[in-house]
């Protein structure tokens, strides 16, 4: 039995309810004329009728407003889930807490199962449980673990969820020498035993909270009832002791939000305490590399929460972040940093090429780089060569005109094509800093120096592509350290244009045909596995990288040698052949950030 109680609890009705007929309402009684005495008494009365209508209005509010709170507690009752019995051992202060659940908890297990059906051998449903143990048996007897069974030996302990804790150091131990060990928490069929992990070790036992505390050297295991904790000593001890005084972290405010932000059932999930794990890092203070990394990386958040969920074409991973800390009083403030844009529908995507195999996008690039800049400003080493930016109107002047980056890569038969696009903020703006660039190349093209400048039209767009016949000759030899000469590298190409608001960069003018001629209709956007990847993406998305995993595997086969095709073939290619696209996409608030990565699978068409 798990502890996932999410069965509602039905009313059991008669089956023919339908059909018994209502019961006729009773005749009306005649009323009798009113005589004086009933006149008499209705007046004597008057009052305590008044009194006692108002005790019944009281009473029946109190019914109502008791039915109300047993049905708000119902309702919590029966819409929840209980807390893991496990997760109460795992100390309230643990810096990073991992959950497992091989019990496949709410959904998973019908989600998995047809998730894994598009693969080979899961397709028959009533038979994946067992599929699940084989798999996992051959992970346990190939991870060199001699003597242990995973049906036998591991599988009755893994009988709900699971729960890993590590603990941050103690004040003034080493993160590396002391970091105080981790502990297991699992939830049991209730018959088992320390002797399995303890098998063939020396073992003695005491007594720790009215249990067998069980000791092969510095590592213990206790059972109780049906959990059982495996760690270093001091870890296990501190964990009963956690579950007896209640200030597990259970108990934690940062746990509980960061696991409320995961929506749906879990396979898998990763808490880290902001707090508790910056006593693991080494303190940046008195090292100057450290204290510029702490100040260009900014505040730890407050917590942070991965999860691992099953659908039934897709394996989902979320991240969800908190808010960074509250500063202390009389904290240093830091720089003076730019509010990034609004997120916005892609201006890049329907730019790029139908066929285009792996696709990425930041929006808000532009502030972003103009922060990062800022923040580095700050520290001593680098605030005087940064000054040089200042004659070019500084980080405003350099990057301010840009609003979106983004790259697409694609293919032509067996040859590669990769496009970089600047979005700036209007046509006018792009057409200029493509045509000071290109007065830069032609200039550069006029000293020779194996430079070749070439102006040409591509579907009514100026585009300029540059040739260096080979790199080696710009750089003479004695010009790098150690001796170091640049290798022979034969013609490279690249293009630039602008088309509309972005400023484009291609490597040659193949490329930047591909995407210039890209029609209404005929664009990434509009190919079905990106629009079914797009479909669980993140709301409000700034960052987003979308790669077609077929097409890219096809270009792979037509580049690989014969002699390794034929084992990509027979071993491999079956279990890829699922899969269609790798989504991944982020997106910030002035409270939280969030990031998704979502593998999508279908049923290959060969």
């Amino acid at each position: 039995m798990t502890d996932d109680q999410t069965r509602p609890i039905e009313t059991p009705q008669p089956a023919d309810a339908a059909a018994v007929p209502e019961p006729a309402a009773a005749p009306e009684p005649v009323a009798a004329p009113p005589s004086a005495m009933d006149s008499i008494m209705a007046g004597s009365t008057g009052a305590a009728a008044s009194s006692a209508g108002r005790i019944r209005w009281i009473i029946a509010l109190g019914v109502a407003a008791l039915a109300v709170v047993v049905a708000i507690g119902a309702i919590l009752l029966l819409g929840s889930q209980p807390t893991p019995e496990a997760l109460k051992y795992i100390p309230g202060d643990a810096a990073v807490v991992a959950e497992v659940r091989m019990d496949l908890p709410g959904d998973q297990m019908e989600k998995l199962g047809k998730l894994l059906a598009h693969f080979p051998g899961f397709l028959d449903q009533a038979t994946l449980p067992d599929k699940i143990d084989e798999a996992l048996s051959r992970l346990v007897s190939s991870g060199g673990a001699g003597g242990v069974d995973y049906r036998t030996d591991i599988k009755p302990w893994l009988s709900g969820p699971a729960f890993i804790g590590m603990r941050a150091p103690a004040a003034g131990a080493s993160p590396t020498t002391s970091p105080n060990g981790a502990v297991i928490s699992a939830t049991t069929t209730g018959t088992v035993s320390c002797d399995t992990p303890f098998k063939n070790l020396t073992v003695t036992h005491e007594k720790y909270q009215n249990l067998d505390l069980a000791l092969a050297g510095d590592s213990a295991c206790v059972v109780d009832g049906h959990q059982a904790l495996i760690g270093d000593a001091q870890s296990v001890r501190n964990a009963l002791d956690a579950h007896a005084a209640g200030t597990g972290i259970d108990r934690s405010d940062r746990y509980r939000a960061a696991r409320a932000a995961l929506q749906g059932d879990q396979l898998a999930t990763v808490f880290v305490d902001g707090h508790a794990f910056t006593t693991m890092l080494p303190s940046a203070s008195g090292t100057p590399g450290l204290e510029a990394f702490a100040g260009i990386a900014g505040a730890v958040p407050d917590w942070a929460m991965t999860g691992v969920r099953a659908e039934d074409d897709a394996l989902v991973v979320d991240t969800v972040t908190g808010p960074a800390p509250t500063p202390t009083a009389g904290a240093t403030t830091g720089p003076s940093l730019l509010p990034l844009p609004a997120a916005h529908p892609s201006v890049i995507a329907p730019m790029a090429p139908a066929d285009t195999i792996l696709f990425v996008e930041d929006q808000g690039t532009g502030v972003t780089v103009q922060n990062l800049l800022t923040r580095l400003r700050t520290v001593p080493d680098l605030s005087a060569p940064l000054q040089m930016l200042d004659g070019v109107g500084g980080a405003a002047g350099l990057v301010g005109w840009v609003e979106d980056v983004g790259v697409a890569v694609s293919a032509q038969g067996m040859t590669p094509n990769g496009a970089v696009f600047l979005v700036a903020n209007d046509d006018a703006t792009a057409a200029d800093r493509v045509k000071t660039i290109s007065g830069f190349l032609a200039l550069a093209g006029l000293g020779g120096q194996g430079i070749e400048v070439r102006d040409s039209t591509i579907n009514g767009v100026a585009v300029t592509t540059v040739t260096i016949t080979d790199l080696s000759q710009l750089v003479p030899p004695g010009t790098l350290p150690g001796g170091e000469q640049v290798p022979s590298t034969g013609p490279i190409s690249f293009s630039i244009a602008a088309h509309g608001r972005a400023v484009v960069l291609t490597t040659g003018e193949g490329a930047m045909t591909a995407v210039l001629n890209v029609k209404p209709g005929e664009s990434l956007v509009d190919q079905p596995r990106y629009k079914q990847a797009l479909t669980r993406a993140l709301a409000s998305s700034r960052f987003s990288l979308f790669a077609d995993v077929r097409a890219g595997v096809a270009l792979v086969e037509a580049l690989a040698p014969p002699d390794s095709l034929a084992q990509w073939q027979s071993s491999i290619k079956p279990y890829v052949n699922p899969i269609e696209s790798v989504l991944i996409s982020g997106s910030t608030d002035a409270s939280s950030g969030r990031s998704r990565f979502v593998i999508t699978v279908s049923q290959p068409t060969q």
